[in-house]
């Protein structure tokens, strides 16, 4: 867990628009994990802030926090607070401006009570920033995160607002991705032939902040099913019901035929994962990481 050149891209940008990080809290101890080739992108190869093995100083003097603590299951790193996030934190002796978890969570198992002691440690009016595993990184930790999990907890109806998710393709260093909320009744599903992050950011404006989620699709399906009046349910047409059982059908015959039924599925398989690629996703907007 550490610092990367998209990251720092993404930091910089989080403090152009909200604001410098001031009292600042990283979830273990942040490492450098920006290359000189890297560095010499950002015209920072010669910067001794760099070439430390801790992040400390980076995020001090070019990210602009006051100061900077961490909290960690061991002291094997030097973290200044030692917890294990996987247990309640009865006692907040300090709240802070910013908490920063660059892939730490994926490695603790109780998640839920994790995010708790995360939003418990903010201070009201503060941002949490997450960057962390969403694809093609199966045992790299214990999780893998999706944004509709970010979107339906980061709400305001649970007492955050600002909320910002964005994507990062690990092998891409030219390109990022913001992710917008797909429709109620939609999934917003992604599939990449490389290791995907999420990277979040959001503000707290509530002391007590509600730590609930719900997906928001199967939301969308309990709250008109209960409402026998609500216009927002569609009934198929009869022309549509006929259309897809003739694709069925076709669908079948193929993958039954003794000559086609190989080409079929690997056509078939093609299609379904191309159907969400993340690239194609038109809930995603491009944007550029910044060199100097």
């Amino acid at each position: 867990m550490g610092i990367t050149y998209q990251t720092f891209n993404l930091l910089k940008k989080n403090i152009e628009e909200f604001g410098n990080f001031d009292d600042l809290l990283t979830l273990g101890r942040l490492g450098n994990q920006i290359g000189q080739k890297k560095l010499k992108l950002l015209n920072l190869e010669s910067d001794k802030n760099f070439q430390h093995k801790y992040s400390d100083d980076i995020l001090i003097n070019h990210l602009n926090a006051k100061s900077v603590d961490s909290i960690d299951n061991s002291s094997f790193e030097g973290a200044s607070i030692i917890h294990d996030m996987n247990t309640e934190l009865k006692i907040i002796d300090k709240q802070y401006d910013v908490i920063l978890d660059i892939g730490t969570s994926e490695h603790i198992f109780n998640i839920n009570q994790n995010l708790i002691n995360i939003s418990k440690l903010c201070k009201k009016g503060g941002r949490i920033i997450h960057c962390l595993p969403a694809n093609n990184q199966c045992g790299h930790g214990f999780w893998q995160f999706s944004p509709e999990m970010f979107f339906s907890l980061y709400s305001e109806v649970n007492g955050y607002q600002s909320t910002k998710l964005y994507l990062i393709d690990t092998y891409d260093y030219k390109n990022y991705w913001e992710i917008n909320r797909a429709p109620k009744n939609e999934r917003l599903e992604l599939n990449s032939y490389t290791p995907l992050y999420i990277f979040v950011s959001t503000i707290k404006i509530l002391e007590n902040a509600k730590n609930k989620a719900q997906q928001s699709d199967y939301d969308y399906i309990w709250n008109n099913h209960s409402n026998k009046n609500n216009t927002a349910i569609i009934q198929k047409s009869y022309l549509s019901i006929l259309s897809k059982k003739i694709k069925d059908n076709i669908k079948s015959h193929l993958r039954n035929n003794f000559f086609l039924k190989n080409l079929f599925i690997k056509y078939e398989n093609k299609r379904l994962f191309l159907k969400n690629f993340f690239k194609k996703n038109k809930n995603l907007t491009i944007f550029h990481y910044e060199s100097k």
